[in-house]
């Protein structure tokens, strides 16, 4: 146990730190980097993690900066991104607890040099906090010209468990074990396993057109959701036995 806690320690020290260090600018597109003048600029505050942009997670979009927010730079275009609201609060000195939202589809279409911000009603106390994940909703405002264009329902369901954060399954359609892209059908389809995560995405006018659908996922070995138990019981266990410092900086680990 003092292994892990020592563990826990460093990670959040050494986290913080590379925060710190990094301008909190993620480039999603590819080649060297451009001015702004010629890409998108979208501005993502830190309480929102994005889930699909364009129907693809993408890799390296939800890292925390210390800045607050990230800027996401795209090639222009017309791109949907799917967020969902995420913060730790703290309830009292003992007690936390990590709001999670269901995600919301926000549409942003914008030229070079453009620069839009995705925004919502932010809550003031846990309680309002509480509110806003049961009911979540948003907008993209556009920061030249101030215009807002509301969210839109995404049709899809927070998965709330502890064990989300670790086993990668953050989020689920609400018919479906599995999130189906953009072109990939709806939500009678099979579940597929999930892809590999991009590093790049281009607008909804670039994107290739859906290949065949792919096979059914295999049944889960037996052994799985055994698997999953264990590790239910190994965190209960440690938990139980953490100090209330050491159970914050575990909750603000796993709402990054």
């Amino acid at each position: 146990m003092a292994l892990l806690r020592s563990f826990v320690l460093i990670l959040g020290s050494a986290l913080l730190l590379a925060a710190c260090a990094r301008s909190p600018v993620v480039q999603l597109y590819d080649g060297a980097q451009k001015p702004d003048a010629q890409v998108l600029t979208v501005r993502v505050p830190s309480d929102l993690e994005v889930f699909t942009i364009n129907g693809r997670e993408i890799d390296g979009v939800n890292t925390f900066f210390s800045s607050g927010y990230k800027d996401l730079k795209l090639t222009p275009g017309r791109y949907e991104i799917v967020a969902f609201y995420k913060r730790l609060w703290d309830l009292d000195p003992d007690n936390h607890e990590v709001m999670k939202s269901d995600p919301a589809k926000f549409m942003v279409d914008g030229q070079g040099g453009e620069f839009y911000r995705l925004g919502f009603e932010r809550p003031e106390n846990a309680e309002e906090a509480r509110e806003l994940a049961d009911d979540f909703s948003g907008w993209v405002e556009n920061m030249q010209t101030g215009e807002k264009t509301p969210s839109e329902d995404s049709g899809l369901v927070l998965n709330r468990g502890l064990l989300s954060p670790i086993t990668g399954t953050d989020v689920e359609s609400a018919a479906s074990a599995s999130v189906v892209p953009q072109g990939g059908g709806g939500t009678d389809q099979p579940v597929r396993p999930r892809a590999r995560k991009a590093t790049t995405v281009a607008p909804e006018s670039e994107q290739p057109e859906a290949s065949a659908p792919a096979p059914a996922a295999a049944p889960a070995p037996a052994g799985q959701s055994a698997q999953g138990a264990s590790y239910l019981d190994t965190l209960k266990a440690q938990w139980n036995q953490a100090t209330p410092e050491e159970r914050r900086q575990f909750l603000q680990w796993l709402s990054r």
